[in-house]
């Protein structure tokens, strides 16, 4: 039998929208983490003298760990779908950092999640037959590693186990897609 690929559930869309606010959350987090004592001293300052559009408001930054979203990488079953070092699924996008690129913008990593969003969800639910569901800290942790090079390149097949690569998905999604269609025949 097909599934339906044409309509997500109103409770997906509900935890994505909680999944899009927290990458958001982790894309704010990641610009304040550079800034220096002295800087936040004077944002501060800023705030209690009214000169800040966020006053009174903490903003919670995670730690990032890119070892943990390693881990989070495959448990979690991100790999299912998406491959890193050509380790992974095709049915998504590979997720290397591209060569070359010396910053990782989370937002763009948020828009592509929400761009890939129906898509995932409904591989989620066929392949795995539940949702991802993610907090703050492992969407920190997961954007960490697959925006380092170095935790990238310890990533290898030894890293999953046998249970999880039976599940790997070997075709891309709008070839499954289009299979799927076709039963509908």
């Amino acid at each position: 039998m097909a599934q339906n690929l044409t309509r997500p559930s109103r409770r997906h869309g509900r935890h994505l929208l909680l999944i899009i606010v927290a990458a958001l959350l982790v894309a704010a987090a990641i610009v304040l983490i550079g800034r220096s004592a002295a800087a936040a001293e004077a944002a501060a300052a800023e705030a209690a003298a009214g000169k800040s559009a966020v006053v009174g408001r903490a903003l919670v930054i995670p730690v990032i760990d890119p070892a943990e979203g390693r881990r989070l990488f495959v448990a979690k079953g991100c790999v299912v779908c998406h491959a890193v070092n050509g380790t992974g699924g095709k049915a998504g996008p590979a997720l290397d950092l591209p060569p070359g690129q010396r910053y990782a913008d989370v937002f763009a990593f948020a828009a592509r999640m929400w761009r890939g969003s129906f898509a995932m969800i409904q591989l989620q639910a066929m392949e795995l037959g539940y949702q991802i569901e993610l907090s703050g800290d492992e969407m920190a942790h997961i954007f960490g590693f697959v925006h380092d090079p170095a935790e990238q390149a310890r990533f290898g097949d030894s890293d999953i186990p046998d249970l999880i690569r039976d599940w790997m998905v070997d075709e891309r999604y709008d070839e499954l897609e289009r299979r799927l269609e076709g039963e509908d025949d």
